[in-house]
C-alpha cells in the first residue's frame, strides 16, 4: 500500500466506526472528518483559492479546521521562506514547510486517489504556494501548476524530491 491508499483506507475505516456508533460520538479523531474536526472557522481569499485549487486538481470533496490550521501555518513558513529567497534557504523551515503540506493532505477528503506519490503531490502543492504566493495570484495558479507538474514529475521521472529540492 502506498501513502495514498493508508490515507484512504483509515478514512474508511474511520467513517465506519461513526456509521456504527449510535450517538455519533467516537473515541477516534480524524482530522478529515467533517463531524469530528468541523468546519466552521472564517476563510480568507488564499484559503478559498486554495480549496478551488485542490478542488480542480485533486477532486476535493471535504475540508475541515484542521486543513484551514495547516494550510495557516504552511502559509506561514511559506512566507518566511519567500523573504528570505535571496538569502541562504533555512533548512527546518522548509522541512517544517513539507510536513505541513502533507498535514493538509490528511485533513482532507478527495474523492479519487491522486495517481501520482503522495510525495510528489505534496512537492507540487508547495511548488504551486511558492510560485503563487500562497495562492494570492490566483490568475497564475494554473500556469504555476503546469510549469511545477511538469518539473516534479515528467522531467523528475517520478523520484522523490528531498526537501530542499522542493523547496529550490
Amino acid at each position: 500500500m502506498n501513502a495514498w491508499d493508508n490515507i484512504k483506507a483509515a478514512q474508511i475505516a474511520h467513517d465506519l466506526v461513526h456509521r456504527k456508533s449510535n450517538s455519533g460520538n467516537i473515541a477516534d479523531f480524524d482530522p478529515s472528518c467533517i463531524y469530528c474536526a468541523r468546519d466552521n472557522k472564517s476563510r480568507t481569499r488564499n484559503y478559498r483559492n486554495f480549496l478551488i485549487y485542490l478542488t480542480n486538481h485533486y477532486q476535493l470533496t471535504d475540508v475541515t479546521d484542521e486543513t484551514n490550521l495547516a494550510f495557516e501555518k504552511l502559509s506561514r513558513r511559506l512566507e518566511v521562506l519567500i523573504q528570505e529567497s535571496e538569502k541562504e534557504t533555512n533548512n527546518e523551515i522548509a522541512k517544517s514547510a513539507r510536513k505541513n503540506a502533507e498535514e493538509i493532505f490528511k485533513t482532507v477528503r478527495l474523492s479519487k486517489i491522486p495517481k501520482i506519490s503522495f510525495n510528489n503531490t505534496v512537492s507540487i502543492l508547495i511548488g504551486v504556494a511558492y510560485g503563487t504566493n500562497i495562492f494570492d495570484n490566483a490568475g497564475n495558479i494554473e500556469i504555476a501548476h503546469q510549469l511545477t507538474y511538469q518539473q516534479v514529475v515528467r522531467d523528475g521521472n517520478y523520484l522523490e524530491l528531498s526537501e530542499k529540492e522542493t523547496v529550490t
